[in-house]
């Protein structure tokens, strides 16, 4: 019987040693600086409360941790002690997290990133499953130590490599003054005066609150800036599907009205031969991307400046005011 019993506790260990390492992959896909920056830091870091300056930092140690329980919850140096108590607590805190999720509507809460996508109930049961393996996994330990120093060294090899692959980008932002050149409405491009081009992600909370705030400040102008808007497609298909047309349809209805809007591949992960979102934004920008210009006549051609550009949710988020500030001085 102690045998059988070890071989099944030995078997639940490899389990949920699948489960982190699965976890960890699953936040770098597609692309690692998508994944990690898109998905775990925008989609749970930052709705659990974590500033967006440390948001990117706390996303590499998360990972990393994973990657170091996978692989340490298959020896037996300190597992009762500290290995399963530590993946324990992990898996706690986010559970924690989920349960507010429950009833909010939200299609994918980024325990998997996009890899496996799950709704916040569906990672809840899930997580509740995982507890219960780790306590029965725990009562059934015996307390073995052996050299903390090969734990520590170990955790600082993978956090090491977790920075040096992702490394938190510190370059400075360029202008951006080439991203009306990614816009298909020749009315939009070629016309005179103001005009505001958006990046926006039909499904980020931030940019739906950003074309709302656009929507108020265009019932107050007759002469307000014309608008245009560019959406990722995460299926990179050629043809807007009728999920995706159904996020777009839904992200007008919460602004207020429709602008004109083009649909351009997510990423070109798959082939270099076109243009694709993340290659414009990130991980220089952040969404909701808000830049306004000036278009200048000059000899027959209208050549467009830009005045501001807003990005992100941090200090350089999109601030209306500031913008109506913009509009009404010039």
């Amino acid at each position: 019987m102690k045998i059988k019993n070890k071989k099944l506790v030995f078997a639940l260990r490899v389990l949920i040693s699948s489960l982190f390492l699965l976890s960890a992959i699953a936040k770098l896909y597609p692309i690692p600086i998508y994944g990690i920056t898109k998905v775990f830091e925008q989609g749970q870091l930052i709705p659990m409360g974590f500033p967006e300056g440390i948001a990117p930092y706390f996303s590499r140690f998360i990972i990393g941790a994973e990657f170091f329980l996978a692989i340490t919850i298959l020896f037996n140096n300190y597992l009762k002690k500290i290995i399963v108590p530590l993946a324990f607590i992990m898996i706690t805190i986010f559970s924690v997290h989920l349960s507010t999720q429950l009833f909010g509507g939200i299609k994918n809460c980024g325990c998997f990133g996009e890899l496996i996508p799950m709704t916040p109930l569906e990672a809840f049961i899930k997580n509740i499953v995982t507890l219960i393996i780790l306590a029965f996994i725990y009562k059934s330990l015996e307390d073995i130590r052996g050299k903390m120093s090969n734990l520590l060294i170990l955790f600082f090899v993978i956090s090491t490599i977790m920075f040096a692959l992702l490394p938190i980008s510190s370059q400075s932002k360029n202008q951006g003054d080439s991203f009306i050149s990614y816009v298909e409405n020749d009315d939009f491009v070629n016309a005179e005066g103001d005009k505001i081009l958006c990046f926006f992600d039909a499904n980020c909370e931030h940019c739906q609150k950003a074309a709302r705030s656009l929507d108020s400040l265009s019932n107050l102008s007759e002469e307000f800036p014309k608008l245009h808007v560019i959406f990722p497609d995460i299926s990179n298909d050629s043809i807007i599907s009728e999920d995706l047309q159904n996020q777009i349809d839904y992200f007008f209805e919460y602004a207020g009205s429709e602008f004109p809007y083009q649909v351009m591949p997510n990423d070109n992960y798959k082939t270099e031969e076109i243009d694709s979102y993340l290659e414009i934004t990130y991980p220089m920008y952040d969404n909701p991307v808000v830049i306004l210009y000036d278009g200048k006549l000059d000899y027959d051609i209208v050549r467009n400046l830009q005045i501001r550009m807003y990005e992100g949710s941090n200090k350089n988020k999109f601030d209306p005011k500031d913008l109506k500030r913009i509009l009404d001085n010039e």
